[in-house]
């Protein structure tokens, strides 16, 4: 078994057992938030702070998986949102809101313009094949424009991504003990207690591990757990990516570094080649130069958000707490909310109300 001389950052377990409970608490703020927006909306609240406040400024939604339920054991339940469900979000922007490009949504703010409220995009990360097979033709069918952020080599690889590869381990195991003296896990996976503290631990350090040292962590967990299923290929090849921009002249191709790793922990040369490489790879494959970029779990720093402009791209999301973009925004670091999954979620997130509406009643 390796001995993983360190965690994923040079964390100690101290750290690390801090991650994890900021982790949780985060959690639970959000889901406060979510029901708070659910009264604010459903109560009218929403409504009389529209015509209060009259904000401004589009919102940038976030997908990943859209998989159809024959693969969806396969891949990890946060990043999967259910076809029915999906198409349903898209019947409602079509019907209720200004659909844009994130094309057009960057040209308005290079010319200082600040879109009306009710303003959307619609973005994926990861390259999920269902983007194509799934996602696509349902966007299609409503006339509405996406951009789908792609981790090139993972497309060179078609190789599944890791916070998948890790839930098939947990999912499909056969053994249920699992140690990794390194990252202080000792864990008996039949508890559902101690397969949470596992898991989350691991998600954690594969998070924040190069590539290489995310291979060879998650190499031991399966391994150890045996995982009784092969995944089925989840992640699109460069064809595939090819077909996607002929056939369906709305979607946008940007980038979404090379290998998804951590831009706030791994900067440098390492950083530079994950982003330069990746506008290097789309224009090798697809022919288009570097235009949208989408930080990887969110997370930039100054000096990697810097290798962003200089590689050339025109702009980038990223985490941040402005998630209304105008005219002010910095077109690096445009943020964008959580998957909305249910109706409600999604109608008060691309409304006018969010998030002031949350900010006034102290839940900013």
């Amino acid at each position: 078994m390796p001995s993983y001389s360190r965690t994923a950052a040079g964390t100690s377990e101290s750290q690390s057992v801090q991650q994890m409970n900021n982790s949780l608490l985060r959690r639970a703020w959000s889901q406060r938030r979510e029901v708070a927006g659910a009264t604010l909306y459903w109560s009218g609240l929403a409504r009389g702070f529209e015509a209060l406040v009259r904000p401004t400024g589009a919102i940038i939604l976030m997908y990943h998986s859209v998989a159809a339920d024959d693969v969806a054991d396969f891949i990890d339940p946060p990043n999967r949102l259910a076809p029915r469900e999906f198409e349903r979000q898209m019947a409602f922007l079509s019907a209720h809101r200004h659909v844009i490009s994130l094309t057009d949504l960057v040209s308005r703010l290079e010319a200082g313009q600040t879109p009306a409220a009710g303003t959307v995009c619609i973005t994926f990360d990861d390259g999920y094949l269902d983007n194509l097979k799934v996602a696509a033709p349902i966007l299609e069918s409503y006339r509405l424009p996406a951009t789908l952020f792609v981790p090139t080599a993972y497309i060179d690889r078609a190789e599944v991504q890791w916070a998948d590869a890790l839930h098939r381990c947990f999912a499909f195991r056969v053994a249920d003990r699992l140690r990794i003296p390194a990252l202080q896990i000792d864990a008996d996976l039949s508890v559902p207690g101690e397969r949470s503290v596992a898991r989350r631990a691991l998600h954690i350090a594969l998070l924040e591990r190069s590539y290489s040292e995310r291979c060879e962590l998650l190499r031991d967990v399966e391994q150890q757990l045996e995982p009784r299923s092969e995944s089925p290929r989840l992640t699109m090849n460069w064809d595939e990516v090819r077909h996607l921009v002929q056939r369906y002249p709305l979607f946008e191709v940007g980038g979404h570094s090379r290998n998804h790793i951590d831009l706030r922990t791994h900067r440098g040369e390492s950083a530079r080649a994950e982003i330069a490489g990746c506008a290097q790879d789309l224009e090798r494959e697809i022919g288009r130069g570097p235009a949208h970029f989408s930080f990887p779990y969110g997370r930039w720093h100054d000096e990697t958000k810097a290798m962003v402009k200089a590689a050339g791209w025109r702009s980038a999301v990223g985490a941040g707490n402005a998630f209304r973009v105008g005219s002010s925004t910095d077109r690096l670091v445009m943020a964008r909310p959580a998957t909305p999954n249910s109706m409600t979620e999604l109608r008060f997130r691309t409304s006018g109300a969010y998030p002031g509406a949350l900010a006034m009643i102290g839940l900013n």
